[in-house]
């Protein structure tokens, strides 16, 4: 066999055996890995979220107001820790000006309160609130919610688009 025959059967038998054989290429991949965290429904985790505070005040206006920090303060969690100062920014910026500091205080602690149970009771949890309505009827609290699923990683728009 001459030299240059040989240095080709040599190169063939070094990529037969690098290449898997062609039934394997084709075959379909493995099922993915079974969710190993239970499937939860956000309405329930955003009552027990605020069930501390929902234990405190019963009256509906207050149940309204609870529930929508409760919201707020999930969607905010969501996002890296970097942007929740800007988030709350925005909040502050959208609320009334007769305020006091005292209110405002209270206000930015409460929705810290609730994303810290969220990051502790729903650290894997990534779906954001669009919509929520709670209804209540004689000593019944009932929420439905509209979500959808979020990245890993949000990204702000920057001000300039």
């Amino acid at each position: 066999m001459s030299r240059k025959s040989h240095q080709k059967s040599a190169r063939k038998a070094s990529k037969r055996k690098m290449s898997t054989p062609r039934a394997h290429r084709f075959t379909p991949p493995l099922p993915a890995v079974a969710q190993t965290h239970p499937v939860i429904k956000i309405s329930e985790a955003i009552l027990k979220l605020a069930e501390p505070l929902r234990a405190r005040y019963k009256e509906p206006h207050r149940l309204q107001a609870i529930i929508s920090l409760a919201v707020m303060a999930w969607n905010i969690s969501l996002f890296r820790d970097e942007e929740h100062v800007h988030l709350q920014g925005m909040l502050l910026e959208s609320l009334p000006p007769q305020l006091g500091g005292e209110d405002v205080g209270v206000l930015l602690s409460t929705i810290d309160t609730l994303m810290a149970r969220k990051r502790l009771l729903y650290p894997h949890v990534r779906e954001y609130i669009l919509t929520h309505e709670l209804t209540l009827v004689d000593d019944k609290v009932t929420l439905s919610v509209g979500t959808a699923p979020v990245p890993e990683k949000i990204q702000r728009r920057s001000s300039s688009s």
